[in-house]
């Protein structure tokens, strides 16, 4: 792993990159601009958009691909306001092509993806995932406003796709740690010694022989890395996918209010143009490293594996390829994962978002052993909370809209999925201290802090 300073940039230089020569008269390499549909965000919510797009309409294979926000006018949208949390698109195919990813019964292929870490998908010379025109792609993503003026914003997503010529086309795999569960991201409840790494682990089936040649990763703030592994080769370590962490000045630790754990700014790309064989049918293991002494909460550990099918792919435990190697789309950073806190934040009498220590109001007392919250009107009741060890807390949904109760910081993980009216959420807290709670989807109106008292 070379150091930040040495750290090849991609991001701003890859679709200026030397595109491979084809051999007949009439291929050329076309660069396509493609917009979603537009999605307005108010103050602070945040929005989980899954719609169909527009495709490039030809056929032929993308080598490059990249995505971001711009408003109405067109323009770039800037973490301050909106950010692009991640974004999967998905393939569905086209009439009498059905594409299929790595978990039954998903309905299409997810081909390429990125977040706040802003991952192109790069691919090595000679290789692109091939495409048809009559394709159907839908769009799956996570947007949350840092701002409290509302914005309308769309999607840019641009590629380079090359027509008329003959690539080695690559099969995409979206792996996860935690395997083909209902949710892409799971949580860890920390406490353990400083230094302590969490670790999740899933078994992948290969469904293809061939050689793997590109793969990147998106993973959250407090992550260690992501690796790869080859259970039936001494269970080696195929490829590391290392966080690379913006410095003290960078804007994700700048823009305000702080709705969650800041991630990393890249991850690292490998690449490898001889690529690694593996087996159809053969085990990969896909792990995910995090912190494990403090709660984090929804965290994710995702690959996206392009594999080039090859029936000839070895069997045997042959060394990694020589040209296998890691690109980095940022010059600066940092692999230390920074200790960075989530506040509470609140709407001060001059208008503006504030942080705060606690929600305004008097704590409840509880004397246990069930203390009872309902969230009701973009609210908490109580808003402040007081309750012995052992205390079993019930968070009772009472709104039609959907709301949630995650962890802002605290001794132990305290971190509900989304619901509506009729829900129950219940967690006994049995470490004593303090624990600041708030809903992600209305963050500055419903704020919540429970004492567990020894």
């Amino acid at each position: 792993m070379r150091r930040p300073g040495a750290l090849v940039g991609l991001c701003a230089v890859a679709f200026a990159l030397a595109v491979v020569a084809p051999p007949a008269a009439q291929a050329r390499t076309d660069i396509v601009h493609l917009r979603s549909q537009s999605f307005l965000l108010s103050g602070f919510s945040t929005i989980f958009p899954k719609v169909n797009v527009p495709t490039p309409q030809r056929s032929g294979y993308i080598t490059r691909m990249d995505a971001w926000l711009v408003n109405e006018h067109g323009q770039r949208v800037s973490i301050r306001d909106v950010m692009l949390h991640h974004i999967v698109f998905i393939n569905a195919g086209s009439p009498g092509i059905d594409k299929n990813g790595s978990c039954p019964g998903r309905g299409g292929e997810p081909f390429w993806g990125t977040g706040e870490e802003k991952q192109p998908l790069i691919l090595p010379e000679g290789y692109g995932y091939q495409i048809r025109a009559g394709d159907r792609w839908r769009m799956q993503a996570m947007l949350m406003s840092h701002s409290l003026r509302a914005h309308r914003v769309r999607v840019v997503y641009r590629m380079r796709v090359v027509v008329g010529a003959t690539l080695e086309r690559v099969k995409p795999l979206w792996l996860r740690a935690n395997g083909c569960t209902n949710h892409p991201s799971y949580d860890i409840e920390g406490g353990l010694a400083p230094g302590s790494v969490h670790t999740k682990s899933s078994l992948w089936r290969m469904p293809l022989s061939g050689r793997i040649v590109s793969a990147s990763a998106h993973l959250h703030g407090s992550s260690v890395a992501l690796t790869i592994s080859q259970p039936r080769c001494q269970d080696r370590t195929l490829i590391e996918h290392k966080p690379l962490y913006g410095l003290t000045n960078d804007i994700v630790y700048r823009a305000r209010p702080v709705l969650h754990e800041p991630g990393p700014i890249a991850t690292g790309h490998f690449l490898s143009e001889t690529g690694i064989p593996v087996r159809k049918g053969e085990m990969l293991r896909v792990t995910g490293l995090y912190d494990a002494s403090r709660p984090h909460v929804q965290v994710m550990a995702i690959t996206h594996v392009y594999i080039a099918p090859d029936r000839r792919a070895a069997r045997t435990c042959a060394p990694l390829p020589q040209d296998a190697h890691i690109l980095w789309t940022r010059k600066d950073g940092r692999f230390t994962a920074p200790v960075a806190a989530v506040p509470l934040n609140g709407l001060g009498d001059d208008g503006r978002v504030h942080e705060i220590d606690r929600p305004a109001g008097d704590p409840r007392v509880v004397t246990g052993p069930q203390a009872l919250v309902k969230l009701t009107g973009q609210h908490f009741e109580p808003a402040n909370l007081s309750v012995p060890r052992g205390t079993a807390v019930v968070w009772r949904f009472t709104d039609a809209g959907l709301h949630n109760v995650i962890l802002a910081s605290g001794p132990r993980l305290i971190s509900s999925t989304n619901q509506t009216k009729g829900f129950r959420y219940v967690k006994k807290l049995y470490e004593p201290g303090t624990y600041k709670l708030f809903c992600y989807l209305h963050p500055i109106t419903m704020t919540e802090v429970v004492e567990v008292r020894p």
